[in-house]
C-alpha cells in the first residue's frame, strides 16, 4: 500500500514538474496574437496597408498608414504583447480616429511575431529587446511617407517597453506617450499567468523561476525601469492605478527619478464597469482609453500643448 501511495505521489510530482517547470515556462515567451476583427475603415478612416522590410533579419512587418489631411506631426502606435495593430484591448481604432482628427498622421505597426508581420525562428516575445528594431524600421518608413514632421511614439504595455528601448538607441522621437508600460517583465508575467489560469501566485512562482532561469525571461529587457528613469525625452506616462499586470509601483519609481516623465494616475473604475467585467483577471491593464476616453484624450492634449509639437511647415 505504501509503495502504491509513494508511486502515486511520484507520478503527481513528475506531472506537476512537467507542467509548471517545463511546459508552461516554455510557452510564456511565445507570442500568441488574436485574429483581426476590424480595420481603420470601421472607424471611418482611409488607410494604406504598408510593408516594412528588415532585410538584415529577413523579416517584413505589416503596418497601417492613416494620413491626416493637414498633418502637423505623426504618431507611431505600438501595441502590447499578444495584440496587434488593431489592439481592441486598448480601443486603438477609435484612438487613431481621434488623433487623425487632431491633425496627426498615424502609423500602427504589427511587431514581429504578431498580426500580419513575419515570425522569427523562435516566435518568442522579447519584451522590446528585439522588437525595438521594428520601431526603428517603422520610423524610417514614416520619414519616407511624411518627411520633416515630428514623430511621437505611443505605446501600450510591451509597446511601451519597446519604445523605451528604441529611445535609448536615439530613435528620433519628439516625445513619448506610454499607457501602462511594461517596466518589470517578471512581475508582469506572473500576473499575466494568474489572469489566464486563475491560480494563486504562490503556485505560479516556480513557473516564473523556471522561465527566468532556463527559458530566457531573465534576459528579456533587464533594467527597463531604470531605462525609463533615465529617459531624456518628454514622456507622458498614463498609469491605471489598479493595473494588476504592469503595476503602478514601477511607474511611480521611474517618475520619481526622472523629471522628464509626466505621470498621470487614473482612478479606480467601478468593479461592475463593462470593460473590467470583460477583462476578468486582467483587470484594468491597457484599458485606460476604453474606460476613461475623455480623460486620456484631455491628458494627451495637455501634454502636446506644452510646446512639444512644433508649428507645421508652411
Amino acid at each position: 500500500m505504501r509503495k502504491i501511495i509513494g508511486a502515486g505521489l511520484l507520478v503527481l510530482i513528475v506531472l506537476w514538474a512537467t507542467l509548471f517547470l517545463v511546459y508552461l515556462p516554455s510557452q510564456l515567451m511565445k507570442a500568441e496574437g488574436p485574429a483581426f476583427t476590424a480595420t481603420p475603415e470601421a472607424a471611418g478612416l482611409e488607410f494604406d496597408n504598408v510593408s516594412i522590410a528588415l532585410p538584415k533579419e529577413g523579416l517584413n512587418l505589416s503596418a497601417w498608414w492613416i494620413p491626416a489631411q493637414e498633418p502637423k506631426a505623426s504618431i507611431l502606435f505600438v501595441h502590447g504583447a499578444n495584440a496587434n495593430k488593431e489592439d481592441f484591448y486598448f480601443g486603438a481604432l477609435d484612438f487613431y480616429k481621434q488623433m487623425v482628427a487632431r491633425n496627426f498622421n498615424v502609423m500602427a505597426v504589427d511587431l514581429r511575431n504578431h498580426g500580419g508581420s513575419d515570425k522569427t525562428e523562435s516566435g518568442n516575445l522579447a519584451y522590446g529587446a528585439e522588437e525595438y528594431r521594428d520601431v526603428l524600421a517603422a520610423l524610417t518608413m514614416i520619414e519616407t511617407l511624411a518627411p520633416n514632421l515630428p514623430v511621437y511614439g505611443a505605446g501600450v504595455s510591451m509597446g511601451g517597453a519597446t519604445l523605451i528601448e528604441a529611445a535609448t538607441r536615439e530613435a528620433p522621437f519628439t516625445a513619448l506617450m506610454l499607457v501602462d508600460p511594461l517596466l518589470d517583465p517578471e512581475s508582469a508575467t506572473l500576473a499575466g499567468m494568474q489572469a489566464i489560469t486563475g491560480l494563486p501566485t504562490w503556485l505560479l512562482h516556480p513557473t516564473v523561476w523556471s522561465a527566468t532561469t532556463f527559458f530566457g525571461l531573465g534576459q528579456a529587457q533587464p533594467g527597463l525601469a531604470e531605462k525609463a528613469g533615465n529617459l531624456s525625452l518628454p514622456t507622458l506616462l498614463i498609469q491605471d492605478m489598479d493595473d494588476p499586470v504592469t503595476q503602478a509601483r514601477f511607474a511611480r519609481a521611474a517618475a520619481r527619478t526622472n523629471p522628464a516623465i509626466d505621470l498621470v494616475e487614473l482612478p479606480s473604475a467601478p468593479a461592475n464597469h463593462p470593460v473590467l467585467v470583460e477583462s476578468q483577471g486582467w483587470g484594468s491593464h491597457a484599458t485606460a482609453y476604453r474606460i476613461y476616453p475623455d480623460r486620456v484624450l484631455a491628458e494627451i492634449e495637455r501634454f502636446l500643448s506644452t510646446g512639444t509639437v512644433p508649428t507645421p511647415p508652411s
